[in-house]
């Protein structure tokens, strides 16, 4: 892991004004990856002109409400050059905006297809937090989501420009882009042995919600980015909080599964 002590360019290639992010690489590398983790795990229940479909409404959709979310709780970054929220190349996709955007794009796409929501939230689910375990990565490269100063051998490096201004002297910090990349890894697989075992879909989709909900709790105590803060707690703490709330509502209670069925 001493690799991770080494500075790293942001750009994979640059040609002229091309210029490839490694950040927008492995977002399209997660999303690429997570459909593919889909379409192997149904590919045998429903059609692949249906799954496409399916692929196609929520990249689009958690793309876009990924990045309002980020530009709304961010604003003050971009009120003065509006024209820099279409650079998503650069960073700023927010997870808890990209899930509420996927869920609308679910419902619908169940709704016209007459599938089962729950059913279908918990085939997701797996390929969702795998996904989230790779583009994390891009934070490495774009320099985002790390703690306190620290000199383990796994600390990233940060420019000077990045640094919070109390730590201005700290050249490496914790990398909690890190952790929270392998803590998705490790839910990736247990939501996939709770699909390979056909127990109820509420649950599966219940064990993703608290599990992440935890996972992103634990990292907004340690992160140094600004966020709107509610009672001295984070933002994404509070939303985090409701997802552990919904999904152990989701595990101990047995939801009616027509509610959301068709």
């Amino acid at each position: 892991m001493y690799w991770l002590n080494t500075p790293l360019p942001a750009t994979i290639i640059s040609f002229g004004h091309f210029q490839l992010y490694w950040y927008g690489f492995l977002m399209a590398l997660a999303m690429a990856i997570a459909s593919f983790v889909l379409w192997k795990l149904n590919r045998k229940t429903v059609s692949g002109q249906d799954l496409l479909d399916l692929i196609f409404n929520l990249v689009i959709t958690s793309l876009v409400s990924a990045r309002l979310y980020h530009v709304l709780i961010h604003w003050t970054d971009y009120a003065t050059n509006p024209l820099s929220i279409l650079k998503v190349w650069e960073g700023g996709l927010a997870i808890h905006g990209g899930l509420i955007g996927g869920l609308i794009a679910l419902y619908f796409t169940c709704r016209q297809k007459h599938w089962s929501f729950w059913q279908w939230t918990a085939r997701l689910a797996p390929a969702v937090a795998l996904g989230q375990a790779i583009g994390r990565w891009g934070n490495f490269f774009n320099q985002e989501l790390f703690g306190q100063p620290s000199t383990n051998p796994w600390a990233i490096p940060i420019d000077l420009v990045y640094r919070p201004l109390d730590q201005i002297t700290a050249t490496h910090f914790q990398p909690l882009f890190l952790y929270e990349s392998l803590g998705c890894l490790v839910l990736a697989i247990i939501l996939y042995l709770l699909n390979r075992r056909n127990v109820r879909p509420t649950l599966i989709f219940g064990s993703y919600l608290s599990g992440y909900g935890l996972i992103r709790l634990i990292m907004e105590f340690f992160r140094q980015d600004y966020t709107w803060q509610i009672a001295n707690y984070r933002w994404p703490q509070i939303l985090s909080l409701g997802l552990i709330f919904i999904g152990f509502y989701l595990i101990i209670k047995k939801p009616k599964i027509n509610t959301l069925a068709k």
